[in-house]
């Protein structure tokens, strides 16, 4: 009996050192490597992570598996994250075109002119001030798909059938992804200006000066609607007429690269040469809470189960003497601002140096999330 007993106790401990020994929030669960840089966000559904690259491809990654159940070969970098829709996923290319693939066999069902197969990318340099590394990601809204181009227009594709229903012009480039709220599409254009186009007419209801070049996706949320500029400004707009409603200057001149995204009253925002995201409350544009990352926030930040998950992105040599930029990803409670854990990714040669671009996707206690290395990686929650 006290040998039984005695064995009890040992399995016990030993169950109890079994779940002590769970892998702690951040921790790299697995990756997977693709040939070239990760830039834009993941897309997951149903079991399968949909995501492109700098190595011409669009991928379909099984989480189960950890493999591709397929890749589709493209003439560009995909830097676009991936929309899907019914049996198809579609996805833009720096080919200059818009793919529409079959979700279940990888194969290619129609492709749509962007009109910018001759307009070339301009990377992010030290001697380069209008660098361009975007890409409008699709956006599929009742039976069709809306994406911006480098030729400056909003194009708006039949989702079946890839046939172009209409369009909308602006000066320059739009790498801005659209949004649609309120009968409305909005996005930002490198002509300086954020659009508010009505579905129903296909005018321009408004458009707003921000000032500076508009990299970002606008954020809709407590009727307004917000974006940041290269004017180094986050501007609040009134959803319905445009107005201005509120603005946030940055003192440092710090550009506004990074989306938005709002929930529970505030909007939160990554920023350039600010090395920060902070939190913004919705009504009045008060900054709540700021948190240093050390890198150009550029990411569009992801906020799931109360807590806020955004990466930074180092490059090198840097125009301020005596700061160096530090790559990063980052799980912050998204109440205080207060880093709950960071993670970071391998790095890469060249100007940029590494760090996370894109956005990431939690599934099932995992956050999913591309890097600049090239690589997927799965980290526990």
């Amino acid at each position: 009996m006290v040998r039984l007993l005695g064995a009890l106790v040992l399995m016990l401990c030993g169950l109890g050192g079994a779940a002590q020994a769970q892998p702690a929030p951040g921790t790299k669960l697995w990756e997977f490597r693709t040939g070239g840089p990760i830039w834009g966000s993941l897309a997951e559904d149903r079991g399968t992570l949909y995501f492109g690259s700098d190595d011409r491809h669009l991928y379909a990654l099984d989480r189960a598996t950890r493999r591709p159940r397929w890749k589709f070969a493209t003439g560009g970098g995909v830097r676009a994250r991936p929309a899907i829709a019914g049996d198809l996923v579609y996805a833009a290319s720096d080919d200059g075109f818009l793919y529409a693939v079959d979700r279940a066999s990888g194969r290619e069902r129609w492709r749509f002119d962007l009109k910018a197969r001759d307009l070339a990318r301009r990377p992010p340099s030290p001697d380069n001030p209008y660098f361009d590394y975007l890409q409008s990601s699709p956006l599929v809204h009742e039976g069709q798909v809306f994406i911006g181009s480098l030729n400056g227009a909003l194009f708006v594709v039949d989702a079946a059938t890839g046939k172009l229903a209409w369009s909308v012009g602006t000066l320059d480039a739009v790498r801005s992804t659209p949004v649609i709220a309120g009968g409305r599409v909005y996005f930002g254009s490198w002509d300086d200006h954020l659009y508010a186009v009505d579905l129903a007419t296909r005018k321009i209801a408004w458009r707003a000066d921000t000032g500076g070049i508009v990299q970002s996706t606008p954020a809709i949320g407590a009727g307004r609607v917000v974006v940041g500029s290269r004017s180094a400004r986050l501007i609040a707009y009134d959803a319905a007429t445009g107005a201005e409603a509120w603005r946030h200057d940055y003192p440092d001149g710090s550009w506004v690269e990074s989306s938005a995204v709002h929930a529970g009253g505030f909007f939160y925002v990554g920023s350039s040469d600010s090395l920060k995201v902070s939190a913004f409350a919705a009504d009045s544009g008060r900054e709540a809470w700021q948190f240093k990352t050390g890198g150009w926030t550029w990411a569009m930040p992801r906020l799931a189960n109360g807590t806020l998950y955004v990466g930074a992105i180092s490059a090198a040599p840097y125009y301020f003497e005596g700061v160096t930029l530090r790559p990063g990803f980052f799980a912050l409670d998204a109440a205080t601002g207060r880093e709950k854990w960071r993670f970071a990714p391998g790095p890469v040669e060249g100007y940029v140096t590494g760090g996370v671009m894109g956005s990431p996707e939690i599934v099932d206690g995992v956050v999913y999330v591309g890097a600049l290395d090239g690589r997927v990686y799965a980290l526990k929650e």
